[in-house]
């Protein structure tokens, strides 16, 4: 129930300030309306701001809501009250935009597609209906498309980072979201030589050979890559220097600086693509080096060339659905490198050292037999 008092039973009239209370003239400089309600038993007085028009107004939407409630409780409908509802579809547009924003593709395009298939899969429209049933359902759906244990892990860690940007605390996320799927560790995944052959063999831009080849052999990671700048380089030391890039709001990871040594084929690409293009501050610029600012779509780029030079497997998931094989990716690329730094015969601290790994555990990860995959 809900009602309104003035804390005047009746104002004097033509005299503003004066009402009489229980028959008795008293004078109140300020006076207001105040809209009386229950919240379970307790008694509670919401202010109202205005006259006496708006006091009504307000009681007719108190005594609304409150009707409207009682018949979602008779339903067995749950009634959210005093804030706006999360949308799921907004929420999951958002969250992928951040992403974007941070200039964090890769990860953007792994968010897209874990909660496009989740939602789609999912009947709830609010964050506040979700439940663990719907998780275990989105984990099922994997299992029966046939995707890796570790697959499904990681996904399902990405559904756990949604899960916290709708405003639920980390108790609240664990018991939705559930313990993530266990998988058997494996080691990273590496480009085979004859893979590799074939892809560089169909590139015919210079900026798409440079870019790949910078990959390869360095081992950058994929912002690392996108904000590298031709001041970066000394062709006479044949190295580059990995920084942070406050102008684009990008800090390398563990805040920690290393140089990296360049081949002399490396080099010699990099020089001739700079006479090419000797305004160019950025090495790997938007639209193929024709816009001087960061390249957030090299992930895409390399989707896209892959799937053009038919080196698409064919058969995972990715590769039916939407065309582009989910066995390229551009981290293949850094472990690739780092497992060959490796096989060469350099020592585990150094690839950590060039590398930027600061866990021994990570650089351990790339150990493996050489001729295994």
């Amino acid at each position: 129930m809900a009602a309104v008092s003035s804390g005047h039973e009746r104002q004097r009239e033509g005299q503003a300030g004066h009402v009489v209370v229980a028959g008795v003239e008293v004078t109140y400089p300020v006076g207001h309306y105040e809209i009386r309600s229950y919240v379970r038993s307790k008694l509670v007085w919401t202010r109202v701001t205005g006259g006496a028009t708006e006091a009504l107004a307000a009681l007719k939407l108190a005594q609304k809501r409150a009707n409207a409630v009682a018949l979602a409780d008779d339903a067995g409908v749950l009634v959210v009250e005093g804030s706006v509802r999360t949308g799921l579809r907004d929420s999951y547009r958002r969250f992928v935009q951040a992403a974007i924003n941070r200039g964090s593709m890769e990860s953007a395009e792994i968010y897209k597609r874990t909660l496009e298939e989740f939602l789609d899969g999912c009947s709830k429209t609010y964050a506040d209906e979700l439940t663990n049933e719907d998780v275990t359902k989105f984990q099922m759906q994997m299992k029966k498309r046939g995707l890796s244990p570790r697959t499904i892990h990681n996904r399902h860690m990405s559904l756990r980072a949604f899960l916290l940007t709708l405003g639920y605390g980390i108790k609240e996320m664990k018991e939705i979201a559930g313990k993530a799927p266990r998988f058997d560790k494996t080691l990273p995944e590496i480009y085979e030589p004859v893979a590799l052959k074939s892809f560089f063999d169909a590139l015919d831009r210079d900026y798409d050979k440079l870019l790949f080849s910078m990959l390869l052999t360095t081992g950058l990671r994929e912002r690392e890559a996108m904000h590298l700048e031709f001041v970066d380089i000394s062709h006479a030391r044949r190295v580059l220097q990995v920084r942070s890039k406050p102008a684009y709001g990008h800090r390398i990871k563990d805040a920690e600086e290393r140089e990296m040594p360049l081949t002399a084929k490396l080099v010699k690409q990099l020089l001739a693509y700079k006479e090419r293009h000797p305004d160019a501050r950025l090495v790997f610029g938007k639209r193929g080096g024709i816009e001087d600012a960061p390249d957030g779509h090299l992930l895409r780029r390399l989707k896209v060339l892959v799937r053009n030079a038919g080196l698409n497997c064919g058969t995972c998931s990715t590769c039916i659905s939407s065309k582009e094989c989910e066995h390229w990716f551009l981290h293949k690329f850094r472990a690739t490198c780092i497992t060959m730094l490796l096989r060469n015969g350099l020592d585990l601290r150094s690839v950590m050292a060039l590398s930027g790994h600061a866990d021994l555990e990570s650089g351990r990860r790339f150990l493996r037999p050489a001729g295994t995959a």
